[in-house]
């Protein structure tokens, strides 16, 4: 590839490449939490997408770590954009008894849409995944209260969970999600209840 007269390559191809020497065998140690950290970033903005990258793996039966980055992509796809997401969809997320959340599920508010992290639309319960880099802040803290409210407003409970408390009590997590999922479930009017005309 070309570029105003320079040879230049895509971003997804440099994504692979960078995964492919990250998970070499001599590969310095940490530099797969770097590659790993440059594609979450470069899908959560929208400069390459997972489906991108499939030619170039395609090209390249043996890569290193092959199977993880097809994971990880897999993962990305879905709905994941950091590693705090991938962690929960790994370890809190998904539920006994309960269906598979929807990742990054839009709500359409008075003042525009948001993306919850997963969800039950079924019984309107959304969960947050608040870590440092993007809920550490007070001006952050005050968005995501007025964005809670107006979730409120529409029949939304929300259910904020912190990296702290996500990495060290992913079972606590679990059982909460679960709690408050079955109880609103019993709180769903039946689709009976909702017919205009009839009498109970």
């Amino acid at each position: 590839m070309i570029a105003r007269g320079l040879p230049a390559t895509t971003i997804a191809r440099s994504l692979v490449d960078t995964w492919a020497d990250a998970h070499r065998a001599a590969a310095v140690r940490g530099f797969d939490s770097v590659a790993r950290g440059a594609l979450l970033r470069a899908t959560r903005e929208r400069r390459v997408r997972p489906v991108e990258l499939a030619p170039e793996l395609s090209r390249r039966p043996n890569l290193p770590g092959r199977a993880e980055l097809l994971e990880l992509l897999r993962l990305i796809a879905a709905g994941s954009q950091s590693e705090l997401e991938l962690f929960a969809v790994q370890h809190v997320l998904s539920i006994p008894g309960l269906p598979a959340p929807r990742q990054q599920h839009r709500v359409l508010l008075p003042d525009g849409p948001v993306f919850l992290d997963a969800a039950w639309p079924a019984v309107k319960l959304g969960v947050e995944l608040d870590g440092a880099a993007f809920h550490g802040s007070r001006q952050a803290r005050e968005r995501d209260l007025r964005r809670d409210a107006a979730l409120a407003a529409l029949g939304w409970l929300v259910l904020r969970f912190s990296y702290r408390r996500i990495r060290r009590d992913p079972e606590g997590c679990r059982r909460q999600i679960a709690a408050v999922y079955r109880h609103r479930l019993s709180a769903v009017p039946s689709p009976d209840i909702l017919r205009p005309g009839m009498s109970g």
